[in-house]
């Protein structure tokens, strides 16, 4: 993943997920403009581990949980809590990936910043 798309993920947040989803999501992006990269990287893998572990979850003919009014309460939790372990374990192995684009594009801020300043 382009690290430059991170600031994208509003559009996918309005279009295709939840108001939740969509306010982690801007969490993770100030917390990489903040520079705090390997957090920001972490979280990403975090959120994104945990919308697989939903679609996967979807995709079964019948839920963990059933069909009771709690269900999906147990199915939310479920998917975050093993969104996060796989993370944690770096399963997916994204967070170091979006880490080195985000460390890639604070550079070229830095740089196009240190040579704006050079050219005054």
């Amino acid at each position: 993943m382009d690290a430059t798309n991170l600031g994208d993920l509003a559009t996918v947040r309005s279009d295709a997920l939840g108001s939740l989803a969509g306010a982690r999501i801007d969490a993770v992006r100030r917390t990489a403009e903040e520079g705090r990269t390997a957090e920001a990287a972490q979280a990403f893998e975090t959120l994104l581990a945990a919308m697989l572990v939903t679609e996967m979850r979807r995709a079964m003919p019948e839920g963990f949980f059933g069909d009771g009014t709690g269900a999906d309460v147990y199915g939310s939790w479920f998917d975050a809590h093993l969104g996060a372990a796989l993370a944690e374990r770096d399963a997916l192995g994204f967070a170091g990936i979006v880490k080195e684009d985000l460390l890639r594009l604070q550079a070229a801020r830095e740089a196009g910043k240190n040579g704006e300043a050079r050219d005054r």
